[in-house]
């Protein structure tokens, strides 16, 4: 990690922009060091043989491997630097070699590492240009030597066998030790597009929750909607009806009673609005039901009274036939209005005219059971197991054109059993549907 500093001083800004550049710049900085490094070995080398130009210009590749890398602090190409680093040293290789004796110079083989260089320093197309420049310029030494053309020879020929057996392992280490650079530096650079893969593999799997968690949402709003849309049809359908019937001419007293109806429903509108947003508000998945002691005879009657009122468009008479004695159990009276009046107005809306419907409550073995019996068509066998599923459509079909989404049942089985109940059906002994709610009595049972 120390090194890695060290090398990134060297590096502008820049270049850190984009990795493939600063993997590229990285590269450049060590193979420019190693290579400073190599040149000034072989100083001592010319020294020891005699090759007096061979100083020079090893002097000069050091000097120029060592300022390289300050150029890379600058906003200078990465690839314009590499290819004068790859020219220094093909101009230090190619002077070297004619003046020790060319094709039969230790240094002619050194000639293969110029490509090399670039390939791996640069890039594939830097690697091509001096591939080409390197092929050529051993041909032209080839061919000297094929004319008879004898080249200089300037370091001490007496030493001729000691300076082959020092020089050549050199190209092999300097094309190994820059080999093993560059694939350090890919094997790294491996490892950063594998854990950016792991990482996008783990934000692809949040961002996949994420949406399964939002359209969950989605859902849930939705279905609110379409609950709450349900819910309001009935006070509305019969704040609807009490208008209808105030601006008929009866009396006074009989207004008054309708208006009083009109802002029960009003209030029960609302009460089921403010139940919903505060559900909402709250975050939660489900209902909020709060069950306190009601009576269920008198949330019975003030559900039955307007709800009759409208029921007189069909000639229905609606019915209510208490067995309980004022009995008290622990209900959402929000829940229970709703589950009622569902039942009630699906009894009007599937009964055909001049007909009765009864609401009756009994106490069944501790248990309140309330009872809405029509004397319409009833319901098909086949359709029994379907009555409680959401949006299912029934061969029964309302007896006045009314309008039925199949959510009602649903959701009176919701409410019911959020409480504690359980609704059934059975078929009417008058051959109509009758329709069943039980639940548990509270604990004192009954009011005074």
């Amino acid at each position: 990690m120390k090194i890695e500093s060290a090398i990134d001083f060297f590096i502008h800004p820049v270049h850190f922009e984009n990795p493939n550049v600063l993997r590229r710049a990285r590269l450049f900085v060590r193979a420019c060091l190693l290579t400073s490094f190599f040149s000034s070995s072989y100083i001592w080398m010319s020294v020891i043989f005699g090759y007096e130009r061979g100083v020079y210009l090893m002097l000069f590749n050091v000097i120029g491997f060592l300022l390289l890398p300050l150029y890379a602090k600058t906003k200078v190409s990465i690839v314009l630097l590499g290819n004068v680093y790859v020219l220094i040293g093909a101009v230090a290789i190619v002077i070297l070699t004619y003046y020790s004796g060319g094709v039969w110079s230790a240094i002619y083989p050194w000639i293969i590492s110029i490509p090399v260089l670039a390939l791996l320093v640069v890039n594939k197309s830097s690697g091509i240009i001096w591939g080409a420049i390197s092929f050529l310029a051993m041909l032209w030494f080839g061919y000297k030597a094929y004319i008879g053309v004898e080249l200089p020879v300037e370091y001490n020929p007496e030493l001729r066998v000691e300076w082959y057996i020092s020089v050549l392992p050199g190209l092999l280490l300097i094309v190994l030790f820059i080999a093993f650079v560059f694939e350090s530096i890919q094997a790294k650079a491996l490892e950063v597009l594998e854990r950016n893969n792991k990482e996008l593999k783990e934000q692809k799997e949040t961002i996949l929750l994420q949406s399964i968690e939002l359209e969950k949402v989605v859902g849930e709003k939705d279905n609110i909607i379409r609950v709450l849309a349900h819910d309001l049809k009935s006070p509305l359908s019969n704040i609807q009806s009490l208008a209808k019937f105030i601006n008929q001419d009866i009396d006074l007293e009989q207004k008054k009673l309708f208006v009083q109806l009109i802002e029960r429903s009003s209030v029960n509108a609302q009460n089921l609005v403010n139940r919903v947003l505060e559900m909402d508000a709250a975050g939660q998945s489900d209902l909020n039901i709060q069950l306190v002691p009601v009576n269920t005879v008198s949330i019975i009657r003030n559900i039955i009274q307007p709800i009759k009122e409208g029921a007189k468009a069909k000639n229905i008479v609606l019915l209510f036939e208490d067995h309980t004695e004022n009995a008290l159990c622990d209900l959402d009276e929000i829940y229970l209005t709703l589950i009622l009046e569902n039942l009630i107005s699906n009894a009007i809306k599937f009964s055909p005219e001049n007909k009765k419907i009864h609401v009756v409550s009994t106490n069944e073995d501790n248990m309140l059971v309330i009872s809405v019996i029509d004397e319409g068509p009833g319901i098909v066998e086949e359709d029994v197991n379907m009555l409680f599923k959401k949006f299912t459509k029934l061969r029964s079909r309302p007896t006045a054109g009314e309008s039925s989404a199949g959510l009602g049942l649903s959701l009176v089985k919701r409410y019911v059993e959020m409480m504690g109940g359980r609704v059934w059906y059975e078929d009417a002994k008058t051959g109509g549907a009758n329709f069943r709610v039980a639940f548990q009595l509270s604990p004192s049972k009954v009011i005074d």
